[in-house]
């Protein structure tokens, strides 16, 4: 086999197929052409936002304690929510029946494959990427530019929607959780409060601060009236003045009275001592508890109110707006390449056809 492969056996064949080769590649790219300008084009609509952070949707922070620091954007967390929600059956559902995509994209949807279909075909037109600057870039395509940004715009609101859901699910369950917790401390302070009434009743208490304070002030009182009597009674016992005698039975009847007052006044001291310590330490904790109630009440106060009000998961950036300039197909830059893959290909066959003959295909073989 001895074939010229050289540069100018190349160009003798070129020149040789010329008129072939052109007639193929204008051939190959006219219809091309025509081809190209039958396929519909398709309008592409854009809408950038950012995650929001779950912070937003949280009350003021009550008590000490609580962490005042907020966020607005959200982290890579975030994100991750909002892109898995954008791919998600409830929103492919909700676009697919909203806008009638079966019959939009022709698709039978009695078919045994009719769901795939229309995913597929809705998976090459709607997408979700992460720009540069940690955004979310939704896109949808369609022949038509004014569905293309009502789809687009819609599916970032059912986006911020289904956000907003899991956000209002997590807070209601909080609130309930609330609920129980302050049933449950309700229902001790309740007990508490009749402990302390029994324990009151039963070693007489009333006011636990200043009635202590009474006791003593009484008893010092009572006692010094005493040393006081009696002094008197010794003072009218050496005394020889008439009625002298009278006075001290007057004085000593006194002294008794004051004697058996004194004793039940300290029965009532030290009843009130022994029970003093256990009313302070249940008073204390029930002081406590009741605290503890009315921040969890404001507590729940402020998640009701940040439950009921509006919350966004998301930040806008910019809406889909209705697009001027098709997004494809580009018709000059697809007839540019295949002008040059056919002009490639005729030259090939060329060759082949030229060089076909002189082959010894045995030769080959052996």
């Amino acid at each position: 086999m001895n074939q010229d492969y050289s540069l100018l056996g190349i160009l003798k064949t070129l020149n040789k197929w010329t008129k072939p080769i052109t007639y193929a590649t204008l051939g190959i790219t006219i219809l091309s052409a025509i081809i190209l300008l039958v396929l519909p084009n398709y309008y592409q609509a854009s809408t950038k936002f950012y995650a929001g952070h779950p912070d937003l949707s949280q009350p003021a922070p009550v008590g000490i304690g609580s962490n005042s620091t907020s966020y607005i954007y959200g982290t890579d967390n975030d994100l991750d929510r909002l892109f898995s929600l954008s791919t998600s059956s409830e929103l492919y559902n909700y676009l697919i029946n909203k806008y009638d995509l079966y019959n939009h994209y022709d698709i039978d949807p009695e078919s045994k494959k009719a769901q795939v279909k229309i995913r597929l075909k809705l998976n090459d037109l709607y997408q979700t990427l992460k720009t540069e600057y940690g955004a979310i870039n939704l896109s949808v395509e369609d022949k038509d530019p004014v569905l293309a940004r009502d789809m687009a715009n819609d599916a970032r609101e059912k986006i911020n929607e289904l956000s907003q859901r899991m956000v209002k699910a997590s807070q209601l369950q909080t609130i309930k959780s609330f609920d129980e917790n302050l049933l449950e401390k309700q229902t001790k302070s309740i007990m508490l409060n009749d402990s302390l009434s029994k324990v009151k009743e039963k070693y007489k208490i009333y006011n636990s601060r200043s009635q202590g304070e009474i006791y003593a002030e009484i008893i010092t009182t009572t006692s010094s009236n005493m040393e006081g009597l009696k002094s008197e009674i010794d003072m009218y016992k050496n005394s020889r003045v008439r009625g002298a005698a009278d006075s001290v039975r007057i004085k000593r009847i006194k002294y008794t009275g004051s004697e058996k007052r004194l004793s039940h006044l300290e029965k009532k001291a030290k009843l009130f001592n022994s029970g003093v310590s256990v009313v302070e330490k249940l008073t204390q904790e029930l002081s406590r508890l009741n605290d503890q109630i009315s921040l969890d009440k404001e507590r729940k106060r402020q998640l009701e109110a940040s439950y009921n009000a509006p919350y966004s998961a998301l930040l806008l950036v910019e809406a889909a707006e209705t697009p001027i300039d098709k997004s494809r197909p580009k018709r000059t830059i697809l007839l540019a390449m295949i002008g040059l893959v056919a002009l490639l290909f005729s030259i090939l066959v060329a060759f082949l056809v030229e060089n076909y003959g002189k082959i010894n295909w045995s030769e080959i073989k052996e």
